[in-house]
């Protein structure tokens, strides 16, 4: 079901709080499992409707989904800065993003090839690529609007319906995006939104009529997600978490790359599962890169989200808040010095507002609570390597593999480290690049299948095999005088 704004009498309220002010942004209605059920029971027959159409209608209703993302912009961001501190700037980029997403799988609609197989004469086999059905998309609340159109694509585009699940803390940006889906000439119910807290999403997950999950979250629920998945075989992309090194040769341009260090720490206020949230910088240039770090560090203007000046806003909620100055405390307690920040910018008053200043760590040890665990939130952890094969063992040493991030102008040292680091991307001389051609999935507790590019295909699509006797004469039969 798409929800309006408006509040509703219930017995389970979701009440979406400001980070910047603490305010109440909106108060909506909790789904029951009732509802969820009935939407499904909906989508199924969307889902029909929708992969009935021609791949030409449904490019073009993607596409006009594009446009009025374009044209509902400053909207979508500002929903996304109000529930989760998410500066304006970086919210128009994303709305941008997700439009050029929407653009993408527009031109994709006709493109789900099978395999013709003329392998015995008299025989023709070919495979049909089809969707599964009904998708469930549970998108966290880092990035609402961008996940809940960009993760919401491959399964619209492979020929499925969803039923999006945003996370409680920011649901406005998705109740929104369905409305526009609708608008663009989605078929009713194509495009449906419930929410709710983690109950919701585990119905989800668990479900019988559901067979997808798309699930973008931490390891701990990803886990839970994909056993309860299993018991009825759905197919699952799983986004879980990630502590991505970010490895400085003494060979980098160092100005370059402390601002790109910078960059991959502080988007988003680090809440990105793929920050470079481990710095692994040559002895040799250790001290003077780190100044250039703290340097750049301590200009950050953090403040208001809607303040086009604001490069880095508040953390989203006070459990996250709580979280992350533990893991500072943690730090601190283990022997690493706090070198900048570990606490609430001197120039924000301490009633109103979840803002952590930009917090780099040196002297970090790798069993260090901080270098091993998801911070998820502005604080850049230093270590020290002596050697490209230590460089190498340090950044691998995690549970962790998503991305990874090397600096150096040795462009063999660059495609050797590519080669070697365990992760599912592998960035170089740049902060993290996110673009919908591009494959993006986790190695190792970071995630299973690939949410982006072609690859995304064959988690939202099943293959058919069909095989067709052409030949004339009798049936061949292995029976002789049967």
């Amino acid at each position: 079901m798409t929800r309006t704004l408006e509040p509703a009498a219930t017995t389970a309220d979701i009440i979406v709080v400001s980070p910047t002010s603490g305010d109440t942004v909106a108060t909506l209605p909790s789904a029951t499992t009732a509802e969820v059920d009935a939407a499904i029971a909906r989508a199924r027959g969307a889902q029909r409707e929708w992969w009935g159409m021609t791949s030409d209608a449904r490019s073009k209703v993607l596409w006009r989904w594009s446009e009025l993302l374009d044209e509902h912009a400053e909207e979508l961001a500002t929903l996304d800065a109000r529930c989760t501190g998410k500066v304006i700037r970086d919210g128009l980029s994303e709305v941008r993003t997700a439009a050029r997403y929407a653009r993408y799988w527009a031109g994709q609609t006709d493109k789900l090839f099978g395999d013709q197989l003329n392998d015995v004469p008299g025989r023709l086999s070919y495979t049909l690529r089809e969707p599964l059905g009904v998708f469930g998309v549970i998108i966290p609340w880092n990035a609402p609007c961008l996940g809940s159109v960009s993760r919401t694509l491959p399964p619209l585009g492979c020929g499925n319906a969803v039923i999006v699940k945003p996370s409680e803390f920011s649901p406005l940006s998705a109740l929104r995006n369905a409305e526009l889906a609708r608008e663009a000439g989605m078929p009713e119910h194509l495009y449906q939104v419930v929410v709710g807290a983690g109950d919701i999403g585990a119905h989800l997950a668990a479900h019988p009529g559901v067979d997808g999950i798309s699930f973008t979250g931490s390891v701990e629920t990803g886990r839970k997600v994909n056993i309860a998945a299993a018991a009825t075989f759905k197919r699952t992309t799983l986004e879980l978490g990630g502590k991505s090194p970010v490895i400085v040769f003494p060979d980098a341009d160092l100005d370059e790359a402390a601002l790109g260090v910078l960059i991959g720490i502080l988007m988003n206020a680090g809440q990105i599962c793929a920050a470079n949230s481990r710095l692994l910088v040559h002895e040799s240039v250790a001290e003077e890169f780190t100044a250039k770090l703290l340097e750049r560090a301590q200009r950050v203007e953090v403040g208001d989200p809607l303040d086009p000046r604001t490069q880095v806003g508040p953390v989203v909620c006070r459990r996250q808040y709580d979280k992350v100055m533990d893991f500072i405390a943690s730090a601190e307690a283990e022997g690493a010095t706090i070198a900048v920040g570990g606490g609430r910018p001197l120039h924000l008053s301490e009633d109103r507002g979840l803002f952590i200043a930009p917090t780099i760590i040196t002297n970090v040890r790798p069993d260090m609570r901080v270098s091993r665990e998801e911070v998820f939130g502005p604080v850049l952890g230093v270590s020290t390597f002596a050697t490209e094969e230590e460089a190498i063992e340090l950044a691998n040493d995690s549970e962790f593999g998503l991305s990874s991030y090397v600096w150096t102008t040795d462009g063999a040292r660059l495609h050797r480290m590519a080669e070697r680091i365990e992760s599912g991307v592998v960035h170089g001389n740049t902060y993290l690049v996110m673009d919908v051609q591009l494959p993006f999935g986790g190695f190792k507790n970071s995630g299973v299948s690939n949410a982006f590019g072609n690859e995304a295909i064959e988690a939202c699509t099943q293959v058919k095999r069909v095989t067709v006797r052409t030949g004339a004469g009798p049936l061949p039969s292995p029976w002789p005088g049967v």
